[in-house]
Parts: C-alpha cells; structure tokens; sequence
C-alpha cells in the first residue's frame, strides 16, 4: 500500500543523485490519480487488481520537469479529448490497450480494435476514470519531441538500481514496452529479469508481416512482458496496430495459462 508514497521517498534519493540542472528536469511519475478520488483509492484498487498494468514509455518530450501521475487529473485527460476515445491519439491508445487487457479471457477472447473503437467508448472511458494504471517514464530526465533508444538505455543503464527499485515498489505482472527500438524490452527481460527462464510467445502477425508480435511470460514471478509500438498514430498501418500488437500475443498467453 501507499505505493506513490513509497516512490515519491525513491524520488528523493534519485533525484539527490543527479546534479542541479537535471534535478529540475526530473519527473516524477508512477499510479495514474484519478479525478475526484483520493490517492487512498488508487493504492487500495491496484493492491486488489488481478491485472496491474504497467505502461514504460520512453521520457516526457516537453523540456520541463513535472509529476505525470497528475496528468489524468486533468477535464481534457478524463475525457481523452485531446484525442478523441474513438479516433487516434497518445493516451486513447493506451486506454484502449487497457481495457482490452483488462476485460480479455480464455473464453470470450477480448475485444477486436475495430469494436473497440467503434462501439467500445463509454466502456474505454469507465475503465480509464477508474481503474489504476502505473506509467513509467525509462528516462526520467525530460527531453525533447524526439530521444533515441540509444539515449533511452544509456539513462536506463545510469539509473538502473532506482528503476529496478522503482518496478519493485509497483509490483506490475504486465508491462508493456512502448518503444520499437527495444530500449525497455531488453532492459527488463536482460536486467530486470536476468537469468531468469521465461515463456516466449512470438510470430509475424498473419495478415500484417511488418508486425512482430513478442511476450515473455516468466512464471516463477507470473509476470508478462511484452512489445507494444510506441502508442502514437502509426500513419497508414492505422491504430489497430497499435493495439493488436499487445492484445494479440496476450490472447495467446491468457489462453495457455487462465491467467
């Protein structure tokens, strides 16, 4: 419980270790608030979901520290107008990847992103205002509109006791890494999970052979890793991409294990 607590005295000490100028670019981020619910909430529906869904992204692109939990705080964010629910955008991709996750099962296969979009709304939008989520930024030092996976994983490298430190706090089993250069994908399973045995579930997507779809599934700690885009519009390939991408290998591992 408190987990946002436990990390804000993490922040403390991370912080503490970079110099003056970086210091004020730090964000701090974590559980997601929700509009018009104490943090109480929060921390009592993540400690009791089945599913705990841990978004890694690569940095905030605005060249100003901030708390990112606030963001979904915000009238915009709880509508996700910025983006609308049924069109494209940075968070209504993510909160459709989370209600799909959250609603998939062995028996009724989760939602198509077609349905999702379409007919899906309210449903998106109840999940999103009240079910926790944890968004975690690889490297916490802001940058700017563009960073390379390289950049990511030298940060990444830098800051790894406190980002393991960080992951251990939340307690996530699914952790999406949102970057198709890999950057976080290969730092959790190569050190988060180093040494470790894990279940790989990985194929070309049949009727799309420019996606690769990939999870690993370590059950001794019954976590699931797996690759996502980074959830921004992928142009001509469309925004079920984005989704698929996720849900696709998940529906898999849901079917194999009752998860």
């Amino acid at each position: 419980m408190d987990y946002n607590k436990q990390l804000d005295n993490l922040f403390i000490r991370w912080m503490d270790s970079l110099d003056e100028e970086r210091r004020n670019l730090f964000c701090k981020d974590g559980l997601m608030l929700k509009a018009d619910k104490p943090e109480e909430y929060v921390d009592e529906r993540w400690n009791k979901m089945q599913r705990r869904v841990m978004f890694l992204v690569k940095d905030k692109n605005t060249p100003e520290g901030d708390d990112t939990r606030r963001w979904a705080l915000d009238e915009n964010m709880c509508k996700l107008s910025g983006g609308n629910v049924g069109r494209t955008g940075f968070f209504p991709n993510i909160a459709r990847i989370f209600y799909g996750l959250q609603v998939i099962t062995a028996d009724n296969k989760g939602v198509g992103a077609d349905e999702l979009i379409k007919d899906k709304k309210n449903e998106v939008l109840q999940v999103w205002n009240t079910e926790p989520f944890a968004f975690v930024e690889a490297k916490k030092v802001a940058g700017h509109s563009c960073v390379s996976s390289e950049e990511v994983t030298k940060a990444m490298q830098r800051d790894k006791e406190f980002l393991k430190e960080e992951i251990d706090i939340l307690r996530p089993n699914i952790i999406l890494c949102c970057d198709a250069g890999d950057s976080q994908f290969n730092f959790i399973t190569s050190e988060y999970f180093a040494g470790k045995e894990a279940e790989k579930i990985e194929y070309t997507y049949p009727i799309a052979p420019h996606m690769k779809c990939c999870l690993w599934y370590y059950p001794d700690d019954s976590v699931a890793v797996i690759k996502s885009y980074h959830p921004t519009r992928t142009g001509k390939q469309g925004d079920w991409v984005i989704y698929e991408r996720v849900i696709s290998p998940f529906r898999k591992l849901v079917t194999n294990h009752k998860i």
